[in-house]
């Protein structure tokens, strides 16, 4: 019965040290302003962020000051294409996120040609 006992202590401590590993991985993310050529914010502008190795993406959208923030992301190396209705969409490739990085990334968006 220790035995059982003992065994089921071991089981329960690993479990529990490597939940607490996996859960504990370093996330970072991307943090900007979204401009036009005048230096205006764009309100309302879509961020979306992608990794290269997963192709798993995240997005977000600009507030009332052109501000966009989109965390909690792995490390990773990432494409982060900006949209706005009426301006050409602008994209930043190859982009690094280190472990507990808050990268920062600004765009300035251009009017169609």
């Amino acid at each position: 019965m220790k035995r059982l006992i003992s065994g089921f202590v071991v089981c329960s401590l690993f479990a529990f040290f490597c939940g607490t590993l996996a859960y504990g991985q370093a996330a970072g993310g991307f943090l900007g302003t979204v401009t036009d050529p005048t230096g205006s914010a764009v309100v309302g502008a879509s961020v979306t962020v992608t990794s290269q190795a997963t192709g798993a993406s995240r997005s977000a959208v600009t507030d009332g000051t052109g501000h966009y923030i989109v965390s909690l992301l792995p490390v990773s190396v990432y494409t982060i294409r900006v949209e706005f209705k009426g301006f050409q969409p602008v994209e930043s490739k190859d982009v690094k996120l280190q472990v507990d990085e808050q990268h920062e990334l600004d765009f300035s968006l251009l009017p169609p040609p």
